[in-house]
């Protein structure tokens, strides 16, 4: 048996000199520029035009896929199947979730202020509570004034500026590479 080495053929290089599958494909000169090409293609790449879409296709490809299930549409397509998710998800099923979650993970951040619920606090207030800046140049933040993150009332929150919430931080010597490994150390591994 004898064995021929290919440059591009698989990931060891060799291949028998009568076995098919591993082959390279068959090349042939370009007809516009003589370039080496696959003998299935019209023209080499620097010589084939690049791909426009045009109303033409457009209208090949709907067809092709008109009918089609397509399983990542279903919450759009399905609202009926929407709605009896959102009337599963009860005040009460919410709160045993919540509880299982931080049953889980008792040391996670934020438990009852979601990032939507967030959103729409930052919304309704529109400003930094401090400096009343508007949130266009620097992102605002929620603060919690009694630095507890698992305190969600309305009371403990402070909508700031990331500015305003870093100087907040930066005052009670809560930022910095000494707090990071202070509470580096500190934790158990």
């Amino acid at each position: 048996m004898e064995w021929l080495y290919y440059t591009n053929i698989n990931h060891s290089g060799l291949c028998r000199d009568n076995q098919e599958t591993d082959m390279p494909s068959k090349k042939i000169p370009c007809p516009q520029c003589g370039q080496p090409m696959a003998a299935t293609s019209e023209r080499c790449r620097k010589c084939k035009p690049t791909y426009q879409r045009t109303d033409e296709t457009r209208a090949k490809l709907s067809a092709a896929l008109a009918g089609k299930p397509k399983p990542w549409l279903q919450g759009r397509k399905r609202p009926d199947v929407g709605q009896k998710i959102a009337a599963w998800w009860t005040p009460e099923r919410r709160e045993a979730k919540r509880q299982e979650m931080l049953g889980r993970n008792p040391q996670a951040r934020y438990h009852g202020l979601s990032a939507k619920s967030a959103a729409r606090l930052v919304a309704r207030i529109g400003h930094c509570e401090r400096c009343q800046h508007d949130g266009t140049v620097s992102r605002l933040d929620i603060h919690h004034r009694n630095r507890d993150k698992h305190d969600q009332r309305l009371e403990n929150l402070e909508v700031l500026c990331h500015r305003c919430h870093m100087q907040e931080h930066a005052k009670a010597g809560e930022t910095g590479w000494h707090r990071y490994h202070d509470s580096r150390n500190s934790t158990p591994n």
